[in-house]
């Protein structure tokens, strides 16, 4: 347990500051290249571009769940030093992956044929967003298998790498993007081409660097073992249920806005869902930064651990997610005003429909990490399809029936998605781990009502300062977060602070302690 814990200590302030500058670009690249992109491209051709990624994300959902399943059976083998193993975990995935990957191709070319039918698409766009999707579809092709070389990084806590290549692929789709339309003119199929181009050199990078962090895994058709599939089929089968159910919720939206709605009102939608989007990006950091060793303590039988680390998890997320979000929330209107013009402005309710229950839904992220851990997954892979069918019911009852457009479709998601959240999510993780019913709702309690103490503040602020500029608005966020920052540190219990300080390595304690003395 000692070494556990100094491997972690050694490597949380490495992977914690690449987490952050990895978040801090996803935020940079969406202020930047999300106007842009809707200003050359114009709405309806921006929100063609979450259709596409949506498409190959269904597909994507088979890979995801072996994912997870080959991360946690890898990770353990690696851990127990059993090489043999932990080969004939990665050939069946990798060569898995292959098959899997080749039975996709008729489907893609399925939904590229019937494009016109399945989206709505202007008949200026059709050509450049058919090349749009058969980019898409190559890319999901190529992430498919460089993602059986990230395996390594996940299995010895080297999530900085994986940071690295984050931050990578967000800086070479901005400069891409920009230099293919100064150098060509605005076309949409030119985001296909440049995140075809960027998955291509992933998958080198990747490659490279699995093999340095794991030499003894090595690609061999001996090493390929029929059993294993039924043992990452058992686990991955039901987290396939869980993602189906997470899409529904997630992603679903952007399809029905494009179809029942209209395609300029997808475009909208997709631009405000922005802000959203890197809330939940930045919950999956901070979820991830613990999920290697959630897996490494489960190995080594350390249970007390899982659970301490999962409930400073969830309160620390939670309370800290309480900032951004009611600075966004507060300040939506003049945000949407400076970010993308005054038309959008209308869409500011929509704005904190999307935002305001993320600080329950991203915060109890954490725990899905135990699920995966203790190889629990047939229950919340269960509920989370349920529930992810009767929100694709109540989304459409809101939209066709009541019509209530893109607001039926944001109310949707956050009344189903907080119910499945708040109560399911933290039931099951305390009672896999026999823990009291209450171990982890009282975790993101302090951050719903620290949600609701910085709206009022930050209301109140705006009521009689509303930002102007740029200059204005930042300003305004600073002092809110101060504040909400300020609250988050004395919300936390002192055994948090205590556990969060005693994580922090000796000689970044020592330096901290200098500066504070002098």
């Amino acid at each position: 347990m000692a070494d556990t814990t100094a491997l972690f200590k050694r490597q949380l302030p490495r992977n914690s500051l690449l987490q952050v500058l990895a978040f801090a670009s996803q935020v940079v690249i969406g202020v930047l290249l999300v106007p842009y992109l809707v200003r050359q491209l114009g709405r309806a051709a921006y929100g063609l571009i979450p259709i596409a990624g949506m498409m190959t994300e269904y597909v994507n959902l088979i890979s995801h769940s072996i994912a997870c399943a080959v991360n946690r059976f890898l990770a353990i083998a690696l851990q127990r030093d059993d090489t043999e193993e932990a080969n004939r975990v990665f050939n069946t995935a990798f060569f898995s992956y292959l098959a899997i990957g080749l039975l996709q191709v008729p489907l893609f070319l399925f939904v590229i044929y019937h494009a016109g039918t399945l989206f709505s698409i202007p008949d200026e766009l059709f050509r450049d967003a058919i090349l749009l999707l058969m980019c898409s579809a190559v890319v999901y092709l190529v992430n498919l298998l460089a993602s059986v070389f990230a395996v390594p990084m996940y299995a010895n806590n080297r999530l900085d790498i994986c940071r690295i290549i984050d931050i990578g692929r967000c800086f070479f789709r901005l400069t891409g993007v920009v230099t293919l339309f100064l150098a060509f003119g605005p076309a949409l199929r030119y985001v296909g081409y440049v995140d075809l181009g960027i998955g291509l050199v992933l998958l080198v990078v990747q490659v490279v660097v699995g093999k340095r962090l794991a030499p003894a895994l090595v690609l061999r058709r001996r090493f390929y073992d029929w059993h294993k599939i039924h043992q990452l089929a058992g686990m991955s089968g039901w987290l396939l249920l869980n993602s189906i159910g997470a899409l529904l919720f997630l992603r679903i939206d952007i399809w029905l806005c494009n179809r029942f709605v209209s395609a300029e009102a997808a475009g909208d939608y997709a631009a405000v869902q922005q802000w959203a989007a890197l809330i939940r990006h930045g919950g999956m950091i901070v979820s991830g930064v613990i999920a290697p060793m959630i897996v490494i303590y489960y190995a080594r039988s350390d249970m007390e651990h899982v659970v301490r680390l999962c409930q400073v998890a969830v309160r620390v997320l939670s309370l800290i997610l309480a900032v951004p979000i009611s600075m966004m929330c507060v300040f939506s209107a003049p945000l949407l005003r400076l970010w993308l013009g005054d038309s959008f402005v209308p869409l500011a309710p929509l704005m904190v429909l999307l935002l305001c229950h993320l600080v329950i839904n991203v915060g109890v992220m954490p725990l899905f990490n135990i699920q995966v851990a203790l190889n629990k997954v047939r229950w919340p892979g269960l509920v989370t399809l349920l529930m992810g069918v009767v929100n694709l019911g109540v989304a459409l009852s809101l939209v066709t029936y009541l019509h209530w457009g893109v607001y039926g479709l944001a109310i949707a998601g956050a009344i189903v998605l907080t119910a499945k959240n708040a109560v399911f999510t933290p039931l099951y993780a305390a009672w896999i781990l026999h823990r009291p019913w209450h171990t982890f709702i009282t975790s993101y309690l302090s951050g719903l009502g620290l949600l609701i103490v910085l709206l009022g503040f930050g209301y109140a602020i705006n009521r009689y300062a509303t930002p102007t500029s740029w200059m204005n608005l930042i300003l305004l966020a600073f002092v809110i977060g101060v504040v909400g920052l300020a609250a988050v540190w004395a919300a936390l219990p002192d055994s948090d602070r205590r556990l969060m300080i005693d994580l922090i390595p000796q000689r970044i304690r020592r330096m901290m302690a200098r500066v504070l003395a002098t």
